[in-house]
């Protein structure tokens, strides 16, 4: 497998032998509670994995974290030119109990349990592809890394400044999340962010005297009216108000009521703008003596379409065309890590993890017959972007001129 070489039989005929073992990995990570606070059962997972890692040969790292569990970097090194990243998540959102409850189970063409689609399926399609990669002799690069972080799920508050500064090095970085239902990887991704409007008012006695009082709770009405006018103030700009709060009794006029709000925007402009919206709130009370706080923002930048993009995509079609399928490329209103790595200004894709869906839910599965053929994408993948390169450096380089 040398420079210029792409012959997918021996990818697959690899894949194809690792299935078992394949699926045996799967379970022992999907029968584990990983939830994002456990740090107990997302360490154990992160060190299940960095033993598998270094038992390949890999160089491994651990970044020790205090609240959440510890993060991991695998690299591969190579003899070539050329560095490559892939990234997934060790944690899950389900609480502890749920392994023992509904552990892994085959049911026909599916494989259903906690954690299966989002995402230890997408961890191992990535590991085994770099396997594959190793195994079979391809050295053509300086770099094959893989980061494991440990919060996703909470927005990765502390794995963000962990994973950048490897991620600026990279030409690309490949994130394992998995493909949409019908088989889509995801080459954009909508900004998401958080939001509390807390309206102050002033308490009195609802039936003697509720003249002296401001109603925070009809003041938040008003807000959150408001706030549902801002859908649409620009394309692909979604505003809402999910969970609500306030008052104490019923024969008291409340002096406080909050509501937290869900904000998500396809670009930086429709972020910017929602943003500024928000601010604005705060100066726009309907009820005398009422004041209103915003608090919040951002926490993940929208992840645009760029013709660096656009050629990642170019090259999985072209991979997968060789391995007998089509795939497709599509947006979707989700963040995830590739959010904030796309931030950084390096081209990121998305979605190449198993095919499954119904994350989150007791039903969450991957389709067992896509495992072998996502992982041979991956490998195919980084071998193509490694030997078009140039290409790929010749657009970032324009794209930031």
């Amino acid at each position: 497998m040398g420079l210029g070489s792409w012959d997918v039989n021996p990818i697959v005929a690899f894949l194809e032998s690792s299935r078992p073992a394949f699926l045996s990995d799967l379970a022992a990570l999907v029968n584990a509670d990983c939830g994002t606070y456990n740090k107990a059962g997302v360490d154990a997972v992160g060190e299940w994995i960095g033993a598998r890692c270094t038992a390949w040969g890999w160089e491994v790292r651990r970044f020790p974290q205090v609240e959440y569990g510890d993060c991991w970097l695998a690299r591969l090194r190579g003899g070539g030119v050329g560095r490559l990243l892939l990234m997934g998540h060790l944690d899950t959102v389900y609480p502890d109990g749920t392994a023992a409850a509904r552990p892994l189970r085959l049911e026909g063409a599916k494989i259903v349990g906690p954690g299966t689609c989002d995402m230890k399926g997408g961890l191992l399609v990535g590991m085994y592809a770099l396997r594959a990669l190793q195994t079979l002799g391809f050295r053509d690069f300086s770099e094959l890394a893989f980061f494991f972080n440990s919060e996703e799920e909470a927005g990765s508050p502390v794995s963000q400044s962990l994973y950048a500064p490897v991620a600026r090095e990279m030409d690309a970085v490949l994130v394992l999340e998995s493909a949409r239902a019908n088989g889509d990887i995801v080459s954009a991704r909508k900004g998401s962010g958080e939001y509390t409007i807390r309206v102050m008012g002033k308490a009195a006695h609802a039936g003697v005297e509720p003249e002296k009082g401001a109603n925070a709770i009809l003041e938040l009405a008003h807000q959150i009216i408001a706030l549902h006018r801002l859908n649409g103030l620009a394309p692909g700009v979604t505003v809402n108000a999910g969970v609500i709060g306030g008052g104490t009794q019923p024969n008291v006029v409340p002096g406080e009521a909050w509501v937290q709000v869900d904000v998500r925007a396809a670009d930086p402009a429709g972020a910017e703008a929602l943003a500024r919206a928000m601010v604005d709130l705060a100066g726009r009370t309907t009820i005398p003596r009422a004041q209103i706080e915003v608090v919040g923002g951002f926490q993940y930048q929208p992840m645009a379409k760029t013709p660096a993009v656009v050629l990642l995509v170019e090259f999985a079609r072209n991979v997968a065309r060789d391995l007998g399928f089509e795939v497709n490329d599509a947006a979707t209103g989700g963040a995830s890590d590739a959010n904030a790595i796309a931030a950084l200004g390096v081209p990121v894709l998305d979605g190449l993890g198993p095919v499954g869906g119904l994350d989150h839910s007791p039903e969450e599965y991957i389709e067992a017959d896509s495992l072998v053929p996502r992982a041979a994408l991956v490998a195919g993948l980084i071998q193509r972007t490694r030997l078009q390169r140039d290409r790929l450096t010749s657009v970032r380089s324009h794209t930031h001129m």
